[in-house]
């Protein structure tokens, strides 16, 4: 308690000494480097307003000329830093910025700074036991001025996943998906495949066992549970090839697997953040090109949503799932609107039904859950802005 309040009278006296300096100064950061929420936020700020100043703290530091790269996809801005988190100046630049945006924590151990407005974009409306859900004990919950939710329905639950009060958490909605009405790139563009296809197919299964950030096993590693073995990938594969349709299969960044463990198919293409890296492109402005979402416990299809396409939830691991890493509802299938798929077997029905037979039979479900989860369906950024900084 004596160190924290040392610290914190230490902090008090540098952002005073240097508070003049760094009005209209923000400060920027995400898991992985410029990405998720806070890139979008970003390029909301870069175009619209020039007033700040702004300041982007990264992890893998040698890559920076790839960042810089493809944020001149996004903007011809120029009025930003790129510095590595774990030096002088981006400490500096944390503690004495008007305004911290960050998507996974920064400088938890800090605190709350005074005169700083810290808002946690975060990753995405919770499926999965985050926070206090998860562990009430636990003691690297994060800690910001503000925290963004959809719609009340999840302000209630991130206010209780955080440890605040409602009113700071901001109904707000995910800033990532303005990209999904503006700076559309076709996904295809990954691999300069020019092809027309019938149907286009993201998967985006969330890790079983991690080996980053945060290492733990959730679910099931068993081979008989994955849907990814070599038989049921290349019977899928063939499948795709006959209707003329494409997936591609999405790694979770912390997952222990790597695109590179996967055999190479004619029609189903494995990519990580590095195919959007490399390729100068934010993912979220490739998914106005997705035809169907296959996903299992991860929130993407929250995001999807907004788009109304179809939706299969691929998993058989559903009881392993909740005795390891856990449910933020009691009955998560609920709130899952769209086909539940625990074979691979239903996952070709599921796909013949979409792709051969044109039948949709979640339009209506989707919607009701879509009203639920979202209070807004566009400006994110702009409704940042207007709630907590100019509110």
């Amino acid at each position: 308690m004596i160190k924290k309040k040392i610290l914190n009278s230490l902090l008090n006296l540098i952002r005073l000494f240097v508070k003049k300096k760094n009005n209209n100064t923000i400060v920027y950061h995400s898991f992985p480097d410029i990405a998720d929420n806070s890139f979008a936020t970003f390029i909301f700020v870069s175009e619209n307003l020039k007033q700040y100043k702004n300041i982007w703290l990264i992890d893998n530091f040698h890559l920076k000329e790839n960042f810089l790269k493809l944020i001149s996809n996004y903007t011809k801005s120029e009025n930003f830093i790129i510095l590595k988190k774990s030096s002088f100046r981006g400490f500096y630049y944390y503690l004495t910025a008007e305004i911290v945006f960050h998507t996974h924590g920064l400088y938890n151990y800090l605190g709350n700074i005074e005169g700083q407005i810290k808002i946690n974009l975060w990753h995405g409306m919770p499926l999965k036991k985050i926070g206090y859900f998860e562990n009430p004990k636990q003691k690297n919950v994060q800690i910001s001025t503000y925290h963004i939710a959809t719609s009340k329905f999840y302000q209630k639950i991130l206010a209780k996943a955080f440890g605040v009060k409602q009113d700071k958490v901001k109904i707000i909605g995910q800033t990532r998906n303005d990209f999904l009405f503006s700076h559309k790139i076709s996904i295809h563009t990954l691999f300069n495949d020019i092809k027309s296809y019938n149907k286009t197919i993201l998967w985006m299964p969330t890790f079983r066992k991690s080996i980053n950030k945060d290492i733990r096993i959730d679910g099931s590693i068993e081979k008989e549970k994955d849907f990814f073995n070599d038989d049921a990938l290349s019977n899928l594969n063939q499948f795709l090839k006959g209707n003329n349709s494409i997936c591609y299969v999405k790694i979770h960044p912390m997952d222990y697997r790597k695109k590179e463990d996967f055999q190479l198919l004619s029609n189903i293409k494995f990519i990580d953040n590095s195919s959007f890296d490399n390729n100068l492109i934010n993912m979220y402005s490739t998914f106005s090109s997705i035809d169907i979402l296959l996903t299992d416990f991860s929130s993407i299809y929250i995001d999807f949503l907004l788009l109304n396409i179809p939706i299969g939830f691929v998993f058989s691991d559903l009881d392993e799932f909740k005795k390891s890493r856990g449910f933020i509802f009691k009955d998560p299938l609920k709130y899952m609107p769209g086909k539940i798929i625990s074979n691979v077997k239903e996952l070709e029905l599921f796909l013949r039904d979409i792709i051969i037979l044109n039948n949709d039979q979640f339009v209506e479900e989707r919607l009701e859950i879509k009203k639920l989860f979202h209070k807004y369906d566009k400006d994110f950024s702009k409704k940042l802005f207007q709630t907590i900084i100019n509110g």
